[in-house]
C-alpha cells in the first residue's frame, strides 16, 4: 500500500477533510494533497506521530506502511513508547559556515577539505558526513541562528526531504525539496518571508540530505 493509499485511508475511515488532517500533521494542505497525488511519495516521521497522536494511527504504519494500522495501546490507554538504541556519535567535521545573504539565499563560506572548524558529535553512517554552520533566519523556526546541520551526501533525496543545495553561481541554501518537473527542482522554505524557489537542474551543482540538526552545545573544538 502506497502513503497515497495510507492518508486517502485514513480520510476515509475518519471522515476528517484535508485541512484538518493537515493541522493535525502540521504541515499545509498543500502537502496533505501532494501525499494524496503521489507527488510526495514519502512522510516524515514527525508528521506521522502528529497524526498518531491525533487520531490513533501507527505512526511507523503510516511511514513504511508496516505493522499494525492502529498504534499499540497500554492498560491505561496511553500509547506505550518504545524507544529504539541510538548507536554512538562519531566526530562530524565542520566544513563550513552558511550565511544567510540579503537576497534571501545562503552564501557559503567553505574551509578547504582537512582544515574544518571544530566537530559536531552526531551517530551518523555516512562516511563523507559534513556539517555546516547556520547563521540567519530563512529556515527559522526549523533552524535557527547558530545551530549546525549534518549533511549526508551519499543518502538519496525524497520529496519531502530537507536539503542543502548549492547552485553553480555559489548560492547554498537549506530548503525542503519539494518535487522536480520539467528540468527544474522545486525548493520550499518554512519561513513565510522566503518564496518558494524553482532552479533548472542543470545550474545545481549538488544537492545533497541533511541528516539532522544539531543544538550549538553539540559542537566541539579541533
Amino acid at each position: 500500500m502506497s502513503l497515497a493509499e495510507r492518508i486517502h485511508t485514513i480520510l476515509t475511515e475518519t471522515g476528517i477533510d484535508q485541512p484538518t488532517l493537515a493541522n493535525h500533521a502540521g504541515v499545509t494542505k498543500g502537502t496533505v494533497n501532494q501525499w494524496l497525488t503521489g507527488q510526495i511519495k514519502s512522510i516524515k516521521l514527525e508528521y506521522a506521530v502528529g497524526i498518531q497522536n491525533a487520531l490513533g494511527y501507527n505512526a511507523v504504519w503510516i511511514v513504511m506502511g508496516q505493522g499494525k494500522k492502529t498504534a499499540p495501546k497500554a492498560d491505561n490507554d496511553e500509547i506505550v513508547w518504545d524507544p529504539q538504541p541510538v548507536p554512538p556519535g562519531r566526530p562530524i567535521p565542520v566544513l563550513g559556515m552558511a550565511q544567510l545573504g540579503d537576497d534571501g539565499y545562503w552564501a557559503d563560506i567553505e574551509y578547504p577539505v582537512g582544515h574544518g572548524d571544530g566537530f559536531i558529535d552526531f551517530p551518523s553512517t555516512d562516511k563523507d558526513a559534513y556539517a555546516l554552520k547556520c547563521v540567519g533566519d530563512s529556515m527559522r523556526p526549523r533552524i535557527k541562528d547558530g545551530e549546525f546541520v549534518v549533511i549526508e551526501p551519499n543518502r538519496p533525496v525524497e520529496p519531502g526531504d530537507e536539503v542543502l543545495v548549492k547552485s553553480e553561481d555559489g548560492r547554498v541554501m537549506v530548503k525542503e525539496f519539494a518535487y522536480s518537473r520539467a528540468g527544474r527542482i522545486h525548493l520550499l522554505s518554512t519561513n513565510a518571508a522566503h518564496a518558494t524557489i524553482a532552479i533548472p537542474k542543470e545550474q545545481i551543482a549538488k544537492m545533497h540530505f541533511v541528516g539532522a540538526i544539531v543544538k550549538k552545545a553539540s559542537w566541539r573544538p579541533t
